[in-house]
């Protein structure tokens, strides 16, 4: 769900292809690619499994980690191990993804105090194989080109195949790019890297992999964080009173916000109502919008549809900043304002062309999932072009264990609610729930608070983590256009 690379010198001397692994997992180091800052120390290396378990001596991947620490302050806390979320994201080990986990170092001493540990998940990040598939994202493009397509059936399918063949000509086995086979990769990681305990941070699809992983290799994990928990059992077409796809719940409470906000309610009045005429004439007659592509691709021709700008809105959802410009950028095409209208397909197509995510490792971790369930036949759905799963009855129940959670929500998610976050806790007998009603997707990175009662658990996981700001009311501060 939510949102984003390590270069090795030796990396790309390692193919992930047709080799023996080691019966035991070995951390191999390597040079890091980005610059340590002073006072910081970092190791970096790869770790080699089986694509395949029961094929141990064929096709394998490569595993990417990054360690960083703080000489002299991490002590012998348990490392912590963090898992990003996508399905499909990198963890952040190139030079640019590096910087946001130093500044998130910088202002917690619970971090200093720790090692931390990054690494790409298999098919993803700088991973071997890297389970890209741009024919499905210029697929996508194209669909909505003034020249149109089929997106929401053949073309879709048709692109996604295309990549499955161009994979599986390689000799990749595709069905063990599972969240079970993630699950324990992180189990062998632990054994390689000769961690005794460590805590588990999912953030997103990576709360997933941490309960997964917690259901069937517990051995060694002392605590989870669970920022954005997408539990088993639901997936992003699950209907429900709270949620939908095109996070409706959210922007709702952002439009009553704006109405809240003298500011914002004078200069975008009744924006609720703007929006649902505004998609409607979108659609009726979309107009063409020109922009450059951030790949470097050239311009891009964009029919503006009400769809488009849902995937916007929805993107922008994630994180309460970008919420609060929402009010001005729907006003401003909701004026024909060219400016706006060009923001919105910049917003659009960077989303589509994001160089962290890998989609094909995406699809295969959502379509082959035992809870997909409506994913697989979705208008637009690119699951029929994907094997089909492994029998895996136990992957959709929800997980029960003792080992202490936190658990952290923000009430404006739009993609993994509250509600997902209070079924996973109510099987987590040791688990604190935090809800904060004025964030979005993903707390630490962007919540301070979140960021305190996570080391205040961290210190004690077995007490329900206190700070005054959890009570404290943060709104939205909207960007209001003159």
């Amino acid at each position: 769900m939510m949102t984003r690379t390590l270069i090795l010198i030796a990396l790309l001397a390692v193919t992930g292809g047709a080799q023996a692994a080691a019966a035991t997992p070995e951390f191999h180091t390597a040079a890091c690619s980005f610059t340590v800052p002073e006072g910081r120390a970092a190791t970096c290396g790869t770790v080699i499994l089986p694509e395949n378990r029961d094929r141990p001596n064929g096709m394998t991947v490569t595993l990417a980690i990054a360690i960083l620490s703080t000489p002299g302050q991490s002590g012998d806390a348990p490392p912590i191990l963090y898992l990003e979320g996508g399905p499909g994201g990198a963890a952040g080990l190139d030079p640019d993804g590096i910087a946001r986990w130093w500044d998130l170092i910088a202002r917690n001493d619970w971090l200093q105090k720790r090692r931390l540990v990054l690494y790409d998940q298999r098919g993803m990040g700088r991973s071997v194989p890297n389970l890209t598939c741009p024919e499905m994202v210029e697929a996508q493009i194209r669909a909505n080109s003034p020249e149109g397509g089929d997106i929401t059936g053949t073309e879709a399918v048709a692109a996604a195949g295309t990549c499955r063949t161009r994979w599986e000509a390689e000799g990749r086995d595709l069905t063990h790019y599972t969240t079970v086979d993630s699950a324990r990769d992180v189990a062998d990681l632990r054994l390689a890297l000769g961690i005794d305990r460590w805590v588990l941070f999912g953030s997103s699809y990576g709360t997933r992999l941490a309960l997964e992983t917690v259901r069937r290799f517990p051995d060694g994990i002392a605590a989870m964080i669970l920022d954005g928990v997408y539990p088993p059992g639901t997936n992003l077409f699950t209907p429900s009173e709270e949620d939908d796809p095109d996070g409706d719940r959210s922007l709702q409470r952002v439009f009553a916000a704006c109405n809240a906000d003298p500011a914002c309610a004078a200069a975008y009045p009744n924006l609720g109502d703007r929006y649902r005429v505004l998609m409607e004439k979108l659609d009726d007659e979309p107009p063409t919008v020109t922009v450059d592509r951030p790949d470097g691709g050239g311009e891009a021709a964009l029919m503006f549809t009400g769809g488009m700008l849902a995937e916007v809105v929805f993107n922008d959802l994630y994180s309460r900043d970008d919420a609060a410009t929402l009010p001005a950028l729907i006003a401003g095409i909701d004026a024909d304002r060219d400016e706006a209208y060009e923001d919105a397909a910049r917003q659009w197509l960077a989303s589509q062309l994001d160089p962290t995510i890998a989609n094909g490792a995406y699809d295969l971790a959502e379509c082959l999932a035992p809870d997909a369930g409506d994913a697989r036949t979705a208008v637009g759905s690119t699951c029929p072009a994907w094997p089909a799963g492994p029998a895996d009855d136990l992957g959709a129940q929800p997980v029960d264990s003792a080992i202490p959670a936190l658990i952290l929500v923000g009430g404006m998610d739009p993609v993994t609610p509250v509600m997902w976050a209070r079924a996973a806790a109510s099987h987590l007998p040791n688990g604190f729930l935090v809800e904060r009603p004025d964030e979005g997707h993903g707390l630490i990175g962007s919540d301070p608070c979140a960021e305190t009662l996570a080391g205040r658990f961290l210190d004690a996981p077995d007490q329900q983590p206190v700070d005054a700001c959890q009570a404290q009311p943060d709104p939205l501060r909207f960007v209001v256009n003159g």
